[in-house]
């Protein structure tokens, strides 16, 4: 069977004083060793009239984690904490709801996650820091790399979750590097799983195959976190499954007045 091909929703910043595209190497390597796909990156730079070729081009989409956060004009928000990245907010919201409506096996990463929820209707708790929660979701600054990845909390699953058999556990350990969280819940998105302070960490949306979006890093160092690579191998399932059947993306049935409510 030919791997299947992953697309990488990538980000534009700046380098040098210079616009660049970018996506963490991370993201890659997970897919490549983990999920055992081939990673692809994917550039904002599309319109909309194109984003259907792209979806039926690609067996699954990793819409990453990123420095910048979703902008709060994107789901009625009135601040936010910087820096912010609106060309990847218009292709990524659009994206999303494209790949949800033809039910390509798609995973959502810390900002993906939060784009999920956006392009479903939902909204964000723009500043975690201000909530005073029981649970630090950002590690302190200055940090070194190894210690802001590492373990901040425990996730536990709702009970009866349909992804209990995905994690293998329905209590584990993850990191934590996110200002922002959800707050209104988009529609057909279900949470499966959730911190201590019950901010969502785990979201799947209802009827899809797979479509599942997570707070946390799980491309950091999966080999160290069986939870997390229990995930990526599920997705690389997916896609390869959504590869075999030569699905192109049959649209669903779409309800009259709501995003995309399966």
């Amino acid at each position: 069977m030919s791997l299947p091909l992953i697309a990488l929703v990538s980000d534009l910043g700046e380098v040098d004083g210079m616009p660049y595209h970018l996506v963490g190497d991370k993201y890659a390597a997970a897919i490549r060793d983990h999920a055992g796909g081939i990673p692809m990156g994917l550039l904002p730079t599309a319109v909309d009239s194109e984003i259907e070729q792209i979806v039926a081009a690609f067996d699954g989409f990793l819409f990453t984690g990123s420095a910048s956060n979703v902008h709060p004009d994107t789901y009625g928000g009135a601040q936010a904490v910087p820096p912010f990245d609106r060309v990847r907010d218009s292709f990524a919201l659009t994206l999303v709801r494209k790949v949800i409506a033809r039910h390509k096996p798609a995973l959502f990463v810390c900002r993906g996650f939060q784009e999920l929820n956006i392009a479903l209707g939902g909204t964000l708790l723009p500043d975690l820091a201000k909530q005073g929660g029981a649970v630090r979701h950002h590690p302190p600054a200055g940090l070194a790399y190894e210690q802001r990845y590492a373990p901040a909390h425990d996730v536990v699953l709702v009970e009866g979750s349909r992804l209990s058999d995905v994690f293998g556990a329905r209590t584990f350990a993850v990191n934590s590097l996110h200002y922002q969280g959800l707050d209104r819940i988009g529609a057909g998105l279900a949470v499966h799983g959730t911190a201590a302070d019950g901010l969502a960490e785990v979201i799947a949306v209802d009827g899809h195959p797979f479509a599942v979006g997570v707070q946390w890093h799980p491309e950091y160092r999966p080999e160290d976190n069986p939870a997390s690579r229990r995930l990526l191998a599920a997705f690389g399932e997916a896609a390869r499954t959504a590869r075999a059947s030569g699905n192109r993306g049959a649209p669903t049935r779409q309800t009259p007045g709501v995003p995309l409510a399966f």
